[in-house]
């Protein structure tokens, strides 16, 4: 027998839980040909997350179910304004035009509604609620998948699942597990390349930072105060900065101001334990992440060292095709070649099997 959702949940408290929704009979109806479905499903998660009163701490988008680890925050729907849960509202239920597009709503219709204390009640519940994130999300993404296939009928099972995760231990855990699911299913090999996850999200963060970092850095050597400003900023606003997704310093169980709250891992000691983590190969499972390749933080910190000296080369772009071994591959096959030299073997590494030839 199933438990009612307001017995999984807790509706007073800040909590962390474990959400997957999987698709009808555990079709691939995400993948195949509905692979870019997977981009729905990630905008939909980041539209909500911007929108309710719960933090996405990390998600996996597989080609058959959607992981998510999430952290209500109860009481900070209950301190938003009318105006604020007006705003949120219509943000999450566009106008549509008479092309079928959104559209924002007018100013004197959010005022309304915000004007509307008792109705702003309810949408505030609802704004804090795991089970209207979760209809919207799934609801949304059935009728458009529905559209384009032409039918009827359920896309996703009857309910989600939720489990509370009432621990540190337990949170990482789970996080870890979520980031890797790709890799598991021999979607990827890597943190680095397992798209549609949030890992993924925080790895391309931090790179984009450091990146960012080294470059001012090097430009305040000239004595440009405006770039030394702007490294200031960079550093001031930390690695995940911009990220829909929660920064590793929110992923902690119970309220993070609270003195009690478990100090909270850092962004670089996260990505080391998922890709530890990864090395070991579960019984069961296809995929891991292969032993011989160096520990994740030493990997990213090449690419940044190899990104800066590139841009300090100034017009290295040039051959045929550029990317690292798999994208050339791919490249030369469509062309008729056996291979496509790399002419930035210091940001691009790989080399052509023994039996292919340079072109």
């Amino acid at each position: 027998m199933t438990t009612a959702r307001k017995h999984l949940v807790d509706a007073e408290r800040s909590a962390c839980y474990h959400l997957v929704s999987r698709c009808v009979r555990r079709a691939f109806l995400c993948g195949d040909a509905g692979e870019h479905r997977r981009e729905w499903i990630a905008a939909a998660v980041e539209l909500t997350s911007r929108c309710f009163a719960v933090e996405i701490l990390g998600f996996a988008i597989m080609s058959n179910h959607l992981h998510m680890v999430v952290k209500t925050q109860p009481t900070r729907a209950r301190r938003w304004s009318d105006q604020v849960v007006a705003e949120r509202w219509a943000a999450l239920y566009p106008l549509r035009g008479a092309d079928g597009e959104p559209e924002a709503w007018p100013p004197e219709k959010i005022q309304a509604l915000a004007a509307n204390h008792d109705r702003c009640a309810a949408l505030r519940e609802r704004l804090a609620s795991l089970s209207w994130m979760m209809k919207i999300i799934k609801e949304r993404i059935a009728k458009r998948a529905n559209r384009e296939d032409g039918c009827r009928g359920h896309f996703w099972e009857q309910r989600f699942n939720s489990s509370r995760l009432a621990d540190q231990a337990a949170l990482l855990s789970c996080m870890a597990y979520v980031d890797l699911n790709p890799i598991r299913a021999k979607m990827a090999d890597r943190p680095e390349t397992s798209d549609f996850t949030s890992v993924h999200e925080r790895i391309c963060a931090r790179q984009s930072h450091r990146q960012a970092c080294a470059l001012t850095t090097a430009g305040t050597t000239n004595g440009d105060t405006a770039t030394t400003q702007e490294a200031r900023q960079i550093r001031a606003n930390g690695p995940e900065h911009g990220l829909f997704i929660a920064p590793m310093v929110a992923c902690v169980v119970g309220d993070s101001d609270s003195r009690d709250a478990p100090r909270p891992i850092t962004l670089d000691n996260y990505i080391d334990l998922v890709d530890a983590t990864g090395r070991i190969i579960k019984t069961g499972k296809r995929g891991h992440i292969p032993a011989h390749l160096l520990p994740i933080l030493q990997r990213l910190d090449l690419d940044v060292d190899a990104w800066l000296r590139l841009m300090r080369s100034h017009g290295r772009f040039i051959g045929t095709a550029i990317g690292h071994y798999a994208a050339r591959a791919a490249v030369a096959a469509k062309r008729g070649l056996n291979w496509i030299r790399n002419t930035i073997p210091e940001l691009f590494s790989g080399r052509p099997p023994p039996q292919a030839s340079a072109t």
